[in-house]
């Protein structure tokens, strides 16, 4: 657990009153965790209550808490006054209320990251006339990115030309981008050429969030993965506030794959072959919502002599807009906001976890 000489510290500063039991703190409005349904886990030393009908996990030093799974900024961490708990008042408001997003079209997005695949040295696989899928990926990627600058999203790709980025780094370029989701594009490839359809993978479930929380943690520093974690706090509590922020991950990946698939299967009226589970390095090593859509088999001659117009690929990325618009109204209606991470900064931290 955390120290008592911690909780005396974060809570001597300017404190006032209101007749309502709300505490400004620094100027920040606190509210007493009085009431609600609240349980401890000594072990991790995060706190897991019940606010408004909605699942919350805090832990102190974090200014992110758990709602339902999913990370949310409170703007302000846990404090302790004479034994009470104090929460940010915020986050009564955000377990509180519900969202009507209409299906309008829009893309209620911030910033996302897309990775067209391979690239230099890397073709992909290749079609009949030896049409490469790195050239159609880049293609899809910038058209998919004019379509989203359009719609008011900032758009971050890992390469812009011709150039083999290692899979770690695409990785790395969405962990720290600070987007709200990431989207590696490819072109899918088969030995008889006979294979046709659209399909989009998310991380497998033989990985646990807990393995991925372990590695990560070993790495990382915590708001490496986490928007408002502090490296304060004991490994514990990191690595609990890593697993369950990368099983709300998991979830909205796959969520995110679900989108994407239906819009292309919709638009394109290529044959569904489905939502499906790997181990793929940019899925499994990248911390904000990930997908992987394979747009068709470019080893099937129709398929790629529609891959070689411009039409098509126009068309390939409007269908893949609409799926990032989807997901996202999604996302919206059902905890009010799309939560992405924080770019890392460009100093070097110095690491205060315990233990470490």
């Amino acid at each position: 657990m955390f120290s008592a000489s911690l909780a005396l510290a974060m809570t001597m500063a300017m404190v006032s009153a209101a007749s309502d039991g709300t505490v400004r703190i620094n100027g920040k409005d606190y509210v007493p965790a009085v009431g609600c349904q609240m349980s401890v886990d000594d072990r991790a030393g995060v706190y897991n209550l019940v606010l408004g009908g909605r699942h919350c996990t805090l832990a102190p030093g974090f200014d992110v808490a758990l709602v339902d799974g999913r990370a949310v900024n409170m703007d302000g961490t846990v404090l302790f006054r004479d034994g009470e708990m104090l929460v940010p008042a915020g986050i009564f408001a955000l377990s509180g209320v519900t969202h009507c997003v209409p299906d309008d079209g829009s893309i209620p997005l911030r910033k996302v990251i897309l990775d067209p695949g391979h690239g230099g040295q890397d073709s992909g696989a290749l079609g009949p006339t030896r049409i490469r899928e790195k050239d159609v990926t880049l293609s899809v990627a910038l058209r998919l990115k004019t379509l989203l600058e359009a719609k008011g999203v900032e758009v971050v790709i890992t390469r812009t030309g011709d150039t083999y980025i290692p899979l770690l780094d695409r990785s790395s370029q969405a962990n720290k981008s600070g987007a709200d989701l990431f989207l590696s594009i490819h072109c899918n490839g088969a030995p008889t050429g006979e294979a046709s359809g659209a399909e989009t993978f998310a991380l497998t479930w033989s990985i646990t969030d807990v393995t991925r929380a372990q590695k990560a943690a070993a790495r990382l520093a915590p708001d490496d993965v986490v928007d408002g974690a502090s490296c304060h706090v004991s490994r514990g509590a990191e690595q609990a506030i890593f697993s369950a922020y990368l099983s709300e991950q998991r979830r909205q990946s796959l969520d995110l794959a679900r989108a994407i698939q239906g819009e292309m299967v919709r638009q394109l009226g290529e044959e569904d072959r489905g939502v499906k589970v790997k181990n793929l390095s940019v899925l499994r090593e990248t911390y904000v919502p990930a997908a992987l859509a394979e747009i068709g088999f470019i080893t099937h001659r129709d398929t790629e002599a529609k891959m070689r117009s411009a039409a098509w690929r126009q068309k390939i990325a409007e269908a893949l807009a609409a799926g990032l618009g989807r997901y996202a109204r999604g996302e919206v209606e059902r905890v009010g906001h799309i939560a992405g991470s924080v770019p890392v900064s460009s100093t070097t931290r110095t690491r205060q976890v315990a233990g470490r």
